[in-house]
């Protein structure tokens, strides 16, 4: 997965609810006590829902979802789901043209909260209310907080990821080299790897891989939803150190040549090629790569690493996917049972096991070791949003990270923060003149 794919990324915190009855069916949810609509027996006839997604390709991942859907149909023979497969890179573009277009949009995805903010800007009441929901119990509690607006939940939320640093723990091991704690700590363990030959950190030129870094150390700064709210209100200012030193932090690594020499012309599949070959230790990128990059070298033991902070290091977290339904489907209930067998633990149980991810569902089984790890982070009681994700909207959190990009590629920092601020005012004159 990459940072727009599955971007990643919602907040978690501890182990806290219990079960609705549907999730102890471990995933094959009784969807006949979540509500209908009666029509469907009485007229004989089979209710389609169209489900709109990226997701929904041949890759393993893609496999999971048309099981489901397939096992989802044969529990619900009255219901058949028609599949929309829209490619990632054209993702918002194809769901604004479709909702805009008046096509039929029944259940549909979004891959992060500002993506979810930029559908609910073409219409206020673009989701359909789900404040209520039995099949709703069932998630972390504050993973619904991005998708609950005034108090009512719009969408149901996937697997959870992190993002920072992946690292071969097998090349660690053998160097003798322990997880940094800190930053001081990190810088040392980087230039260790260079005196051995060995590039310390992967990374490329794509413009989603930088903000994981970047972004990780926002978060270890002290930026948060509310920051975020701030900034683009105008009561912070881009100049602000939370993010100016993240930023510079992220450029420093860069100067001392802890990356590849030719960084800014890789694609992200060459840097993982660069962990999987062990020719890199580390690598820029979410936790929905160890899979891939584990299978370019079973040999390998790649492993989830936090960007350490100077005085404190947080977990991230980036929920990759939120399920929400259109508010003008014809079929509300029968689109509710589909977004609750989805979203159920069978479901995230399979995703999570071929992703080393994380179930949003309390009652889920996490076989992986991995995938443990993962949890034990992002569930801690101080584990915040990925920064990037409480911008209000994906165009401007592109536009941000994209500054941030020319910038890390040798672009001032006065002309850097002079754009992102312009974007940033921009933005919020925009919202003035909507309202």
């Amino acid at each position: 997965m990459n940072g727009k794919s599955w971007g990643l990324f919602a907040s978690i915190a501890l182990f806290a609810v219990s079960l609705s009855a549907c999730s102890n069916t471990g995933g094959h949810v009784d969807t006949s006590l979540i509500g209908s609509t009666g029509n469907e027996e009485s007229s004989g006839e089979k209710i389609t829902l169209r489900y709109s997604s990226y997701l929904l390709d041949t890759a393993q991942a893609g496999k999971v979802y048309y099981d489901a859907i397939k096992e989802f149909e044969d529990q619900n023979p009255k219901i058949k789901i028609e599949t929309d497969f829209i490619q990632n890179n054209n993702y918002t573009a194809g769901i604004k043209i479709r909702l805009l277009g008046g096509e039929q949009m029944d259940v549909f995805d979004t891959w992060s909260p500002s993506l979810f903010e930029e559908f609910r800007a073409l219409r206020k009441d673009m989701y359909l209310d789900l404040t209520g929901s039995g099949f709703l119990d069932d998630f972390f509690p504050n993973s619904l907080k991005p998708v609950t607006i005034d108090g009512k939940v719009y969408g149901a939320p996937e697997v959870m990821h992190s993002d920072g640093l992946l690292y071969n723990k097998a090349l660690f091991d053998r160097l003798g080299l322990k997880i940094p704690q800190n930053w001081d700590e990190f810088l040392i363990v980087c230039e260790k790897l260079t005196q051995k030959g060995i590039i310390p950190i992967a990374t490329d030129s794509e413009w989603s891989t930088a903000q994981f870094f970047w972004g990780s150390i926002m978060s270890n700064n002290g930026a948060d939803a509310d920051w975020t709210r701030k900034l683009e209100e105008g009561e912070v200012r881009i100049t602000d150190p939370i993010f100016v030193e993240a930023i510079k932090m992220h450029k420093g690594i860069i100067d001392r040549g802890y990356v590849p020499s030719d960084w800014q012309s890789l694609k992200h599949e060459q840097s993982k090629d660069l962990i999987g070959q062990g020719k890199a230790a580390m690598i820029i990128t979410g936790t929905w790569d160890i899979p891939s990059i584990q299978e370019r070298n079973p040999n390998n033991d790649i492993r989830f690493m936090m960007v350490p902070g100077r005085k404190k290091t947080v977990p991230n977290i980036n929920v990759g996917t939120y399920r929400v339904i259109n508010s003008k489907t014809k079929h509300p209930e029968e689109a509710k049972k589909f977004v609750a067998f989805m979203t159920g633990r069978s479901t995230q149980e399979k995703l999570a096991a071929g992703a080393s991810a994380v179930p949003s569902v309390v009652s889920a089984q996490i076989d992986n070791p991995v995938a443990a790890e993962i949890a034990a982070a992002v569930t801690r009681e101080d584990a915040t949003l990925y920064w990037p994700h409480t911008v209000s909207t994906e165009t401007l959190q592109t536009q941000i990270q994209e500054a941030v990009n020319r910038y890390l590629a040798g672009q001032s920092l006065e002309a850097t923060l002079q754009e992102i601020q312009q974007f940033i005012d921009g933005a919020a004159e925009k919202r003035r003149s909507v309202k």
